[in-house]
């Protein structure tokens, strides 16, 4: 389907229907008609409909007033406009900005964590004690802000500053010097909860209430992380105005390393300072990307942050580093050798690029059918379509090289696409006829036809054929007919064939013999006829190299060469969209559809 029949679907609409025969629909008959489309596509096209509502007015529906975390705005766009999972709200921001997704949506206690052994007990926090044995008891029992835990009969235990593991010890010991033939177990309930502070360059700045488990990764991501200038590497955590850390993010999301990742405690601060140095790394690195940097980084630590080279990346290749010299306002590039990696990385935005050597990544094709050595094959440099099948051994002599079939990757992305790009615009038809009213007399049967394309276009899997011709002669003499392979492509050789297939709007969709006296029209007949719902101006031939035609009326005969294992495609009438507009986008899209079941046929043969 092309783009400008859409244009011209939609200035028809808007012309035909401007005036007062442009209704609106009340609310019940859009659910109606919503009502008659499969879920997906009813979910879709509702989702389109509401993109114009505001991002806020969309998280209220979403989102429960309970949710503690929501998508960021930004992130929330994004998946609306289904720009792909490559793609993130700030390209210029540094590796590890895109690891907060989320963002709080309130600042109540957070409580959600595992309790560990080195827990600090404390003032609020709720304990569970069971006593066993010559007395029973199970109470709950909360330390006092003096550190206490009351226990009946013990009394006051002070369990003040004493880790988890600590505390049991204590008290197993003061049970059992105490109360003779009794044992104590204790569990916490609930944790004591601690305000912390978030400065700087946060997300949203301010004072969170969390549990008293927390410690500075986890807060960072309750909190919603840090902002576009907010660095990762260098948070401070002052306690009593002493910066008692400085957490390096990098340090937990590259390595796993908890290192100086403390436990937090009531009235600390993170504070966020602003990125100082950072690099760009482009090239053949396995992460390319924006990286902060510290004072004491080196080349090697630059390298390492982008996930080392790539495997096309030899041992004597050379690095490209460049940095802005604030005294000369100039950008300075210097050349480095792979012994040169101690270097210290300069302040400031620098980049460093790598190259690669092309010609050495493993890429593989296909040969199958009638060759000699059928199988996968290298693609070496400059291999073209005769070189692999010298390769295979060359094609057998039952071999049908008219009907080869030639798959490639990149085709077949760009053929889905296609078909996806259709769906989608038969879509926004559909939001046209509900929103606007754009059709009189509408029926619960209106829109069944273009619900059923559109759920068949994204269906549909393309294979990516490519029409070309394999004649081995043609392919000595002519360089353009044998052309360079590439990584992924599938050459499919059949058998010679002695048939032809009818398929579409006949009686019987059947595979007959092939006789060359016979016309297209009397295969046709041999399938038992054209449906009422056939087309009889679009009708197809698909040859064996899938080169589809057009089927010429004549009045003595159908002037058209059947060749052994050609389709004819009957295509459906596109009548019914008539009430929609849509016969002249539809008909192309049969069309293709036919096209592609064709070629998903010869390759299954």
């Amino acid at each position: 389907m092309k783009f400008p029949n859409i244009l011209i679907l939609y200035i028809s609409l808007i012309t035909t229907f401007s005036s007062s025969v442009l209704s609106e629909l009340s609310d019940a008959q859009r659910d109606q008609l919503l009502q008659q489309l499969p879920p997906d596509q009813r979910a879709s096209i509702m989702t389109k409909m509401d993109a114009a509502d505001s991002i806020e007015k969309e998280l209220e529906e979403v989102y429960s007033e309970e949710a503690y975390m929501q998508k960021k705005p930004e992130w929330k766009i994004l998946e609306e406009l289904k720009t792909g999972t490559d793609i993130t709200p700030c390209p210029e921001c540094i590796f590890g900005y895109d690891y907060f997704k989320y963002a709080p949506t309130t600042f109540a206690p957070i409580n959600n964590s595992a309790v560990t052994s080195d827990y600090l007990l404390g003032p609020g926090d709720e304990l569970i004690v069971n006593l066993y044995g010559t007395i029973t008891k199970k109470f709950l029992a909360t330390i006092s802000r003096e550190g206490n835990l009351f226990v009946d009969p013990l009394g006051p235990v002070n369990l003040m500053g004493l880790s988890f593991t600590d505390a049991v010890d204590v008290l197993e010991k003061r049970v059992e010097a105490d109360l003779l033939g009794t044992k104590i177990s204790i569990s916490l309930k609930d944790v004591r909860a601690i305000n912390v502070y978030f400065l700087g360059e946060a997300y949203q700045p301010g004072k969170y209430t969390m549990s008293g488990l927390s410690n500075v990764s986890n807060a960072l991501i309750a909190s919603g992380g840090v902002n576009k200038n907010g660095s990762l590497r260098n948070i401070e955590i002052k306690r009593n105005d002493i910066t008692v850390a400085v957490y390096d993010f990098y340090e937990f999301l590259l390595k796993g390393s908890m290192k100086n990742d403390l436990k937090l405690q009531d009235g600390d601060v993170i504070f966020i300072p602003f990125i100082k140095d950072k690099v760009k790394l482009g090239g053949a690195f396995k992460r390319p990307g924006n990286y902060e940097l510290t004072r004491n980084d080196k080349v090697s630590d630059a390298i390492f942050l982008g996930g080392g080279f790539k495997n096309n990346v030899p041992d004597n290749s050379t690095l490209e580093l460049s940095y802005l010299d604030k005294r000369s306002a100039e950008r300075v590039y210097l050349t480095l050798e792979t012994n040169e990696l101690d270097m210290l990385m300069m302040q400031g935005d620098s980049a460093l690029n790598v190259s690669s050597k092309s010609g050495i990544e493993v890429q593989t094709i296909k040969v199958t059918g009638e060759v000699r050595n059928p199988g996968e094959y290298a693609i070496r440099p400059g291999d073209k379509i005769l070189d692999v099948l010298n390769r295979a051994g060359g094609i057998n002599k039952d071999s049908y090289t008219e009907g080869t079939v030639f798959l490639r990757k990149t085709v077949a992305d760009q053929q889905m696409e296609a078909f996806l790009r259709s769906a989608d615009e038969l879509e926004n038809t559909i939001i046209d006829i509900v929103t606007k009213g754009a059709i009189d007399n509408i029926t619960e049967f209106t829109l069944t036809p273009i619900s059923n394309l559109i759920t068949r276009l994204r269906d549909e899997k393309p294979v990516g054929r490519m029409v070309v011709d394999f004649n081995l002669l043609s392919l000595k003499t002519d360089p353009i007919k044998n052309f360079l392979v590439r990584n992924g492509d599938h050459i499919h050789i059949p058998k010679r064939p002695n048939s032809i297939s009818v398929v579409g709007e006949v009686l019987y969709k059947n595979t007959l013999i092939f006789d060359p006296s016979k016309s297209v029209y009397q295969y046709i007949d041999l399938a038992g006829g054209m449906k009422d719902s056939a087309d009889t101006d679009k009708i197809y031939i698909i040859l064996p190299n899938g080169r589809s035609e057009l089927v010429k009326k004549s009045l003595f005969s159908s002037k058209n060469i059947l060749l052994p294992g050609s389709t004819i495609v009957v295509s459906r009438n596109p009548r019914p969209f008539d009430a929609l507009s849509l016969t002249e986008i539809v008909a192309p899209i049969f069309a293709n559809l036919a096209t592609s079941a064709a070629a998903i046929a010869a390759i299954s043969d």
